[in-house]
């Protein structure tokens, strides 16, 4: 029997966790996977507002893939998909391994017996004039090493500026969002920019600012912890806007809904995600909502070989939770495929959520269960910490979010 050929392409929660499902299999000599991603890491994306905000190093929440697989012949392929074909069963990826250098990038094609699309997620702006331009978005490494970069930049600017006018707007920072994302993101922005002015800016003032264009902060949670949230962010000193969406975003700031404008030099996007899709040869699958309809066992209707699963699949909420539960279903799905047994449909129940606000405080929900304070703040980081694979990664966070009790945050300009 030939062995089939799993084709991963991503390495997000989905991809990854699904390669973990079937690593012991490639060990066994049963079948084959190959991992295309466009970075050679697993980015844990759940702490990137902690590397934005010099909480942690850019290392701490990155992991090579050829690390994590170390031993288990799974092949690794860093490049971009450029198209599937799924007639004939293959993908042709762009090797990425030299950069942008176009010239140096060159077309590979790989066959399939099994596809797994698990591509992930970008920065959504809504076609609102300026934000993808005048905004900081936070969805890759990248990004939060330039959030940080512009944060430590905007104080040094405001140092050799004479005008009042420009120096309130370089030290004035917003964050566009109000969901779990921004929430964490603005919450330790303005730990950081507090520390920042009690030790080494002792004579600024900044204000740090929270849009959201919904009613509440946090919608998805329980009214009581919106409010808990919404008045920990006050105390804490965040200018929090609620019920006005932004309409156009320049170099100045940000104009809102209600005839608003708030100025600022640095705007940080966090409003919300639109999935990337892989070029598709021939026919397009079916869409919804942006995202490849799937069956109830994460298949392409009419191609039992082809799994979507994620950010860019079906109706689900596009959380790493999902993603996760999915990979487990999808890997048991292609066993069963192969062996000719029943496949099982894949059942979402949530297991909670958590967002922190900062440091000591958090606010969650466990089933029915509603938490916040030190105690949220402690279980969220201990399930956090204990969602990363190697123990490495594990005792560079521990050191880390130790020394952040003890000391200021690094503000390296990288």
């Amino acid at each position: 029997m030939i062995k089939p050929h799993i084709l991963i392409l991503g390495a997000g929660f989905g991809g990854m966790y699904t390669a973990r499902q079937l690593k012991h299999l490639v060990k066994k000599g049963e079948i084959d996977i190959t991992i295309i991603n466009e970075t050679n890491y697993f980015l844990f994306t759940p702490l990137l507002h902690e590397v934005a905000t010099g909480a942690l190093g850019a290392q701490s929440v990155s992991e090579p893939l050829r690390e994590i697989f170390v031993g288990d012949g799974i092949n690794i392929n860093q490049g971009t998909v450029i198209s599937i074909d799924r007639k004939n069963r293959k993908v042709t990826i762009l090797g990425d391994v030299n950069g942008t250098d176009i010239h140096h990038r060159t077309k590979h094609e790989i066959s399939y017996d099994f596809l797994v699309i698990s591509t992930g997620a970008t920065t959504n702006y809504y076609n609102i004039p300026g934000a993808d331009i005048h905004t900081y978005p936070l969805k890759t490494l990248y990004d939060a090493v330039m959030i940080r970069r512009r944060i430590i930049d905007s104080f040094e600017e405001a140092v050799i500026c004479d005008d009042p006018v420009t120096r309130a707007r370089l030290l004035s920072f917003v964050v566009v969002g109000g969901g779990p994302t921004g929430v964490e993101m603005v919450s330790e922005l303005q730990e950081l920019v507090k520390g920042m002015i009690g030790r080494y800016y002792t004579d600024m003032e900044c204000s740090v600012n929270l849009i959201h264009a919904g009613p509440e902060l946090l919608q998805n949670f329980s009214p009581k912890l919106r409010k808990t949230a919404y008045d920990r962010l006050i105390y804490d000193g965040v200018r929090v806007h609620v019920g006005a969406s932004v309409i156009s975003v320049t170099p100045r700031g940000i104009e809102l809904s209600n005839n608003t404008t708030v100025d600022a030099s640095t705007v940080i996007w966090a409003a919300g995600v639109t999935p990337v899709l892989p070029p598709f040869e021939g026919d397009v699958p079916e869409l919804v909502g942006k995202r490849l309809v799937v069956d109830e066992y994460s298949r392409i209707p009419g191609d039992e070989r082809v799994f979507a699963l994620g950010d860019t699949a079906g109706s689900l909420p596009m959380l790493a939770q999902v993603a996760v539960g999915q990979a487990r279903s999808v890997a048991k799905n292609i066993l069963a495929t192969v062996n000719g047994k029943k496949l099982k449909s894949f059942k979402y129940k949530s297991k909670g959520s958590m967002v922190s606000i900062g440091q000591w405080f958090a606010v969650g929900e466990i089933s029915s269960v509603k938490i916040s304070g030190k105690f949220a703040w402690w279980l969220w980081r201990t399930i956090y910490l204990f969602k990363f694979i190697s123990w490495k990664k594990r005792l560079r966070i521990v050191a880390s979010w130790s020394m952040n009790i003890f000391y200021p945050r690094d503000i390296t300009r990288l």
